[in-house]
């Protein structure tokens, strides 16, 4: 068999680099983006929610955290677990539906106005047809 090519392997690269609290966060973060980036918002919604709850009881004192817990517990069966999340969620999507029909409605205007100056520039004398136009060297009229 012929010989490997390439530069040989030092020693530091034979060890497995572990996991520490910094790639954690940046795997986080990245996850926080891809739910993002897919308009997953009750997927963002969760994802606060359970990094919110992992933060407080990791700084909670353990005789604090039992308490913490059994409430969120109640509040997960409560309707508060539902109607808050949702109702920002409405609140935001009513936001966004606001301001899209508000960039429309300037590209509809845009439009329109680019639309009444070739109607009507014919009309009006500032525009002139083109007379003998052969960008494909085929003729429409004579059909050569």
């Amino acid at each position: 068999m012929g010989k490997r090519k390439g530069a040989p392997k030092s020693k530091s690269s034979n060890k497995k680099q572990g996991t520490n609290f910094a790639d954690v966060v940046i795997r986080l973060i990245d996850a926080f983006y891809d739910l993002a980036q897919t308009g997953n918002l009750i997927g963002l919604i969760l994802f606060g929610f359970i990094t919110w709850v992992f933060f407080v009881t990791y700084k909670l004192p353990a005789t604090a955290l039992e308490g913490f817990l059994s409430n969120i517990g109640n509040f997960l069966v409560s309707e508060g677990f539902y109607f808050f999340p949702l109702s920002f969620a409405l609140s935001v999507s009513v936001f966004a539906n606001f301001m899209q029909a508000r960039v429309y409605r300037s590209h509809i205007q845009d439009l329109s106005e680019h639309r009444k100056q070739l109607v009507h520039g014919l009309k009006s004398g500032e525009l002139t047809p083109l007379e003998d136009h052969h960008s494909s060297n085929f003729d429409i009229k004579n059909g050569d």
